[in-house]
């Protein structure tokens, strides 16, 4: 497939020769690079070094060729070629007349090499094994998981019949591979649960057509979009081993397709030097399949030893359905009415309706529940208003208010919710050099909670639904601060710097989420006369802190009023809250110089350097005994990643020169939950686990030397 679109792409390129050859002074420039790369790597598994970009020893080929002549032009680039990661891109046109352009775009997404499993057929629909319990892992099979990606596509766009126009896009996105699963054994993962390759042969075809009018006071579009999705593997068979190794089934994604509606306009010069713009949405999701009508288990209240089989699911329609529609209104008014001062009213309309089939599956040979799905549709409206005023040249003050209101009709926890949010904003050049920007936002939610009267006292379990609120619509109180500078003080100096500042609230939350808070500051310095030598220092930190609380009720007997439930009742040993602190602190800082060494020479060398912190603490009351207090996690999701990078470019002429390089890459990843990995974990029952090794092994160490020639012409 690469092949043949490359071999297109050049032979459209000098099929077309000609004619620029006899158009008005065309002229091709541009560069084509050949060189190689060699790289010496140290790591167990390299997938997180080759995730997304192709390192592995072998050939460099690229070029850039630019176009230009009275009636046409051309920018054709490409670059690693016939490499996992590579890139094309042909661009071209006729001025005024039609302009277009065809590219290709590929990466691999690599997650495990040499990963292992006690199953044959891994990466396919069907995978199989016998003689559970499995935990010699001599015996198992190997394999790499990852899949390749490649976008390919176009647009062509009709322009001589200016001011109206004419665009016809498309593209095609192919996933071919595996991709990590995993799936339990028994009705819950506490039976045991495996790891599996999924197998991923996706493909999506985009087609887009647009028409308009578009003139200085004018523009009018229209377009239509349509997308499907296809996959080869709509579920995969695997053997159970805890369901005495009975056939079981997971399903993975649907064949659905999309289309979009679209109608944008804008309308300019209108009074008070006013600009109107309308937009119109309305799309489509839709996805139909037979739903499974057995699950593998044995029946409910069954003597133990029972051999397992298909159960039915007892679903109340065969089929899903599924429908999601969007509609989405925008108008905008900015206007000008008197010098300095620039102001915007707007309103926005999202329409969400999820026109599903209402699934509901009652089987009273699997359990006496009755599960349903949870169609959600929503109506979102936004009006606001800002205002801008020049003080003077050197002064830009601003402030604004949104008003939203968010209905939603068949969530269970929230209906309607209503965000009111102001800012203030002050820009200002007063010093020569620096400019400065400070603006602070604040945000209040109020939301109607519809659990707030469940349960019929402390000792029935839907009484804590009361306290335990999904973070995401309950109440809240939001304060954002953010602050940037640029400077250039004297000549051959530019410094920058970043601050933010979000501080989350959750108001009356008791159980769950209770505040968040998130600073980021970024500092940059750069330094020299680029003909002499330039150097750039930069330094970046991140926190992130989510505070919650929860409740443990190990016993449902109650004791002493107010009851088990309630959050509020004096702690025991088996009923108590417990609060926990999930803290992430992000480092950044890195130097770059470029160096002139010599008329013909260039030097380029830089250093960065990444590291990831994170922290889970707990805290629960004293009448927790030592033994079972839980414990601080130190090691939580935590990484670090140096980089270095040393250049030199010698020109040999105008027309050739030589890259050359070495670049140095340290990787390493800890966290608790990887601690002591094992592939297994036997238990009682057949309810083992089996694992392919996702994570066992991130860690490495590379050196990547590079270099290529490059002919200018």
């Amino acid at each position: 497939m690469k092949k043949k679109l490359i071999s297109i792409l050049i032979a459209n390129l000098f099929v077309a020769a000609p004619a620029f050859a006899q158009s008005d002074a065309f002229k091709l420039e541009g560069s084509v690079s050949l060189g190689g790369i060699y790289t010496d790597e140290d790591a167990v598994d390299a997938a997180k070094l080759n995730d997304i970009r192709d390192l592995s020893n072998g050939a460099l080929f690229g070029w850039d060729i630019k176009g230009r002549g009275g009636r046409y032009w051309l920018d054709f680039f490409g670059e690693n070629i016939a490499r996992d990661d590579q890139y094309i891109n042909l661009r071209g046109g006729m001025y005024d007349v039609f302009k277009y352009r065809l590219y290709t775009d590929s990466l691999r997404r690599n997650q495990v090499y040499g990963a292992i499993t006690p199953y044959a057929g891994a990466g396919s629909g069907n995978i199989t094994a016998s003689g559970f319990p499995l935990l010699n892992t001599a015996t198992w099979n190997s394999l790499d998981v990852g899949y390749d990606r490649r976008d390919g596509g176009g647009f062509f766009e009709f322009q001589a019949a200016s001011p109206w126009y004419f665009r016809i896009d498309g593209n095609q996105v192919k996933q071919s591979g595996t991709k990590m699963g995993a799936a339990s054994q028994g009705m819950s993962p506490g039976n045991g649960y495996i790891d599996m390759a999924f197998p991923t042969e996706y493909t999506t075809k985009n087609a887009a057509v647009e028409g308009g009018y578009s003139s200085k006071k004018l523009h009018v579009a229209m377009s239509w979009m349509t997308s499907k999705f296809d996959t080869d593997n709509e579920s995969v068979s695997w053997t159970n081993g805890f369901w005495n190794s009975g056939t079981d089934k997971t399903y993975l994604a649907q064949d659905n397709k999309y289309s979009r509606f679209l109608v944008n306009a804008t309308l300019r010069e209108l009074p008070l030097a006013s600009t109107l713009a309308v937009r119109y949405t309305q799309d489509e999701l839709e996805s139909s399949f037979g739903v499974g009508t057995t699950v593998l288990g044995i029946p409910a209240g069954a003597p133990s030893g029972t051999s397992a089989f298909q159960l039915p699911t007892g679903p109340n329609n065969a089929n899903y359905d599924g429908k999601v529609e969007n509609e989405t209104f925008t108008v905008a008014l900015a206007s000008s009415p008197t010098k300095g001062l620039d102001t915007r009213l707007y309103y926005n309309d999202f329409k969400r309706d999820d026109k599903s089939t209402h699934m509901a599956f009652t089987s009273a040979a699997v359990t006496a529940d009755t599960y349903t799905n949870e169609p959600y549709s929503y109506d979102k409206k936004s009006w606001g208003i800002d205002a801008y005023y020049r003080i003077n040249r050197a002064n830009r003050v601003g402030a604004g208010y949104e008003d939203l209101k968010m209905e939603r009709e068949e969530r269970f926890d929230f209906g309607t919710t209503k965000d009111k949010t102001w800012f203030a904003e002050w820009k200002t050049s007063m010093i020569e050099g620096v400019n400065m920007r400070l603006k602070y936002t604040d945000l209040s939610r109020d939301s109607e909670f519809k659990l707030a009267n469940d349960g019929v006292n402390a000792n029935d379990v839907a009484y804590w639904n009361r306290f335990l609120k999904a973070f995401d619509a309950a109440n809240l109180d939001q304060k954002k601060w953010k602050f940037t500078l640029d400077a250039s003080p004297v000549e051959f100096l530019d410094l920058g710097l970043e601050f933010n500042h979000k501080d989350n609230k959750y108001a009356d939350m008791v159980l769950g989420r209770t505040s968040d808070t998130r600073r980021e500051i970024y500092g940059s310095v750069s330094y020299g006369d680029p003909t002499v030598a330039r150097w750039t220092v930069f330094g970046d930190y991140e926190r992130v802190q989510y505070d919650s609380t929860h409740r443990v009720v190990g016993s449902s007997t109650p004791t002493t009023p107010p009851g088990p439930y309630d959050p509020f009742a004096a702690p025991t040993s088996a009923n108590y809250n417990w609060s926990g602190t999930n803290k992430d602190q992000n480092y950044a800082y890195g130097l770059a110089i470029d160096v002139p060494a010599t008329e013909k020479l260039l030097v380029k060398a830089s250093f960065v350097y990444y590291k990831t912190d994170g922290q889970l603490d707990f805290a629960a009351p004293p009448t927790i005994s030592a033994a079972s207090y839980p414990q601080p996690v130190g090691a939580y999701d935590d990484s670090k990643r140096t980089a270095f990078n040393l250049k030199g470019v010698y020109a040999f002429s105008k027309t050739l020169s030589i890259t050359g390089g070495y670049a140095y890459e340290k990787y390493d990843y800890k966290d608790a939950q990887f601690d002591g990995y094992r592939n297994t974990i036997p238990a009682a029952n057949r309810a083992d686990s089996y694992l392919m090794g996702y994570y066992a092994n991130p860690n490495y160490k590379a050196n990547i030397f590079y270099g290529w020639l490059t002919y200018k012409f």
